[in-house]
């Protein structure tokens, strides 16, 4: 079977996937937090049961065969920042557990962005009835510029980002629990960014989403600073 040229800059962007959390824990060996496993899991699985949580929005948007996605990516903000608050309550509410918890829920998205690219690619090679009404759907969602060459790598770098802002936010939460009452609606927000901005190009789209990860993860990162010193 001939390997496409997605697959093959699959293969290449790989390791930029499992690279892309490196820098966070580097940080926090630098500022001397403490990686714990307790969290690392909690963080996981508060993504998964975020995840669980979007499952009725999804059902209900197939079962009315709605071909927008907004109430699924709407959705993502209320369902990811209070699981990620409630969870961090039951665990204890501190640097180490915070940064650990965003560290597990970075890791686990990283695993579902690579199923999720390695999907896109055999969605791609695939020519039968169901993967060309797949395909025609994306096309029609404004998606179908996701089976370009280069999307592993882009793939790579919003991994990146995104752990910027997971980890950011879970440390803006140090600060107050209300401070969800801006993360939730911000999160959407920034879902909706990305997924408006792919339609006309995934390069600027991923440009933007490297810099809100960038500025969320330097604020959360600040606060915490700001509020010890």
């Amino acid at each position: 079977m001939k390997i496409s040229p997605f697959f093959k800059n699959l293969i290449l962007a790989f390791p930029l996937y499992l690279l892309s959390i490196l820098p966070f824990v580097y940080i926090t060996d630098y500022f001397g937090f403490e990686i714990q496993l307790k969290s690392l899991f909690f963080g996981a699985l508060g993504w998964w049961l975020a995840l669980l949580l979007r499952i009725p929005f999804i059902l209900y948007v197939k079962a009315k065969n709605i071909k927008s996605n907004r109430l699924i990516v709407g959705a993502s903000g209320p369902t990811e920042e209070i699981t990620r608050l409630v969870i961090l309550f039951f665990i204890g509410l501190n640097v180490n557990s915070a940064f650990s918890f965003g560290l597990g829920w970075a890791m686990i998205e990283i695993i579902y962005g690579l199923i999720q690219v390695v999907g896109i690619g055999i969605l791609e090679q695939r020519t039968d009835e169901k993967a060309q009404e797949a395909k025609a759907l994306m096309q029609q969602m404004g998606m179908d510029k996701t089976f370009s060459t280069t999307t592993p790598f882009w793939g790579a770098l919003e991994r990146f980002s995104a752990n910027g802002i997971h980890i950011g936010f879970t440390l803006l939460l140090l600060l107050s629990p209300y401070v969800i009452i801006f993360t939730i609606p911000i999160h959407s927000l920034i879902n909706f960014y990305v997924v408006k901005m792919n339609k006309i190009s995934i390069a600027k789209s991923q440009s933007g989403l490297l810099l809100i990860g960038c500025l969320v993860f330097l604020i959360g990162l600040l606060s915490f600073f700001n509020l010890t010193g």
